[in-house]
């Protein structure tokens, strides 16, 4: 990986504790409306632009020449003075900004509007909605904590007047110093308050902090919806007859997807049917197809691995017609939410694969935001939180990620004597190997194949040898 110049690093989303962050959020609501609403906001709308070739000609060529600043007999004021009075009596200048009377009269501003010291300030939406929010949970409170002052904003309180004063006031209108123990403070007050401060007055906003991405996905659509989204999930097996008969129409959409995005010729995008032939999973395992249908037509297929403990993305392909719905973003997060479902069904699946992590590649770097995720460290071998690989990333497109030095690979081969060959016919022992063959000069090859695959698996898979 340190001679390649875009090192891969593997990564995993653990998709159980996942949640959507606020670009993910805009993908799910931008899906919801078009499903609802059958419309899609593209950009902003109404933004004006500048054309220079409808800009008015106010600023003309005059017959007033330029005066020579460096001769002694005019002044400086005196040689600018009637340029800028031939400027600002331009009958252009005139037209474009109105009279003079007009232009005070513009400049001042109607009563009422404007800075007034006695109307109070204008405050941020985010702001108020919290205070909204905070108004309606108190007024959902027994009447008990109701009358009780609100220590949730005393560590906030405190932490501001550390700075500037050294006492805070607190509702009640007592002052208490900067070392106050705020949590044993309202402790006293409330029993359950040293849990945390926020379960203290708002219990049910600890347990619901964000709203979950099952529930993003479940509000889209509906009865009155202008379109149906349907999602699939299917075998690749042509013996599964779901498969076999949105197959046609499965690899049109790839080649449209192919030749639009990465700029393939129609020649590359050909399929075969006998290299898609393949077994369809075993007590549901293996190669998935998800597809999701609009209204009846293919949108987009995302190629899936189904294993014994994770769900790996493979590939996707969309209609580019629909590029705008961003649906890389809204696939990704259909399949972590279908990890946490097949989790219920089988408790060993508990993560989500993304393929490959490429931190020199900015395309590729969207993975990381699918948190809480890690990177594979590619000496050690250990998983990694991508919030500690980041900044090594940032240093070197190839480092390695474990900090312990100390520790290295558990999986490496120490010995070769249990690395299993196939050699004519008869599976064996490497060591054994070597006695029946006493000249074979490939013990480095060998000995590389059980680096890459690891001391278990180099006891369970065969190495064909000849």
């Amino acid at each position: 990986m340190h001679q390649t110049c875009c090192p891969q690093y593997t990564i995993r989303c653990h998709a159980l504790d996942f949640l959507p962050n606020k670009t993910h959020k805009k993908v799910l609501k931008k899906m919801s409306k078009f499903l609802a609403k059958g419309d899609v906001t593209k950009g902003l709308t109404g933004e004006s632009t500048m054309d220079m070739n409808t800009l008015p000609d106010f600023l003309p060529v005059q017959d007033h020449p330029c005066p020579d600043l460096h001769d002694p007999n005019i002044s400086t004021k005196e040689g600018l003075q009637e340029p800028f009075e031939a400027f600002t009596s331009n009958q252009a200048t005139k037209t474009f900004f109105g009279s003079e009377s007009e232009v005070k009269k513009k400049k001042m501003p109607r009563p009422g509007v404007g800075l007034d010291p006695a109307r109070p300030l204008c405050r941020k939406a985010k702001v108020m909605r919290r205070e909204r929010k905070r108004q309606k949970l108190l007024q959902s409170q027994p009447d008990g904590l109701k009358d009780e002052p609100c220590f949730t904003t005393i560590p906030s309180v405190a932490a501001t007047a550390s700075n500037s004063t050294s006492a805070c006031t607190l509702q009640t209108g007592q002052q208490y110093p900067d070392s106050t123990d705020y949590a044993a403070l309202s402790s006293t007050r409330h029993p359950i308050a040293s849990v945390s401060t926020t379960q203290t007055l708002y219990p049910q906003a600890a347990v619901r902090q964000s709203k979950l991405l099952e529930e993003f996905i479940s509000d889209q659509g509906g009865p009155d919806a202008r379109h149906h989204l349907e999602v699939r999930l299917v075998p690749s097996s042509f013996e599964n007859p779901a498969f076999e008969s949105s197959f046609e129409q499965s690899a049109a959409l790839f080649a449209k997807y192919q030749m639009a995005i990465h700029k393939d010729t129609a020649s590359e995008c050909s399929h075969k049917q006998e290299e898609h032939r393949a077994d369809g999973p075993n007590e549901g395992y293996g190669s998935f197809h998800e597809q999701f249908w609009l209204d009846g037509k293919l949108l987009a297929v995302g190629v899936l691995d189904i294993l014994p403990r994770c769900l790996s993305s493979v590939y996707l392909y969309y209609d580019p017609d629909y590029g705008n719905l961003s649906l890389g973003v809204y696939s990704a997060l259909r399949e972590i939410a279908l990890t946490k479902r097949m989790h219920h069904e089988a408790p060993d699946i508990r993560h989500f694969y993304i393929g490959y992590y490429i931190h020199s590649c900015p395309k590729m770097r969207y993975k990381a935001q699918y948190r809480p995720s890690d990177l594979l460290c590619p000496e050690s071998y250990h998983w990694v939180k991508v919030e500690h690989c980041l900044p090594l990333l940032d240093k070197a497109k190839y480092s390695r990620l474990n900090p312990d030095l100390s520790v290295g690979d558990d999986d490496c081969p120490v010995s070769l004597d249990h690395v299993m060959v196939l050699y004519k016919r008869c599976a064996m022992p490497y060591c054994i190997y070597q006695q029946r063959r006493v000249h074979s000069k490939d013990e480095a090859e060998v000995r590389e194949y059980a680096s890459f695959v690891g001391r278990r698996c180099a006891g369970r898979m065969l190495l064909y040898r000849h």
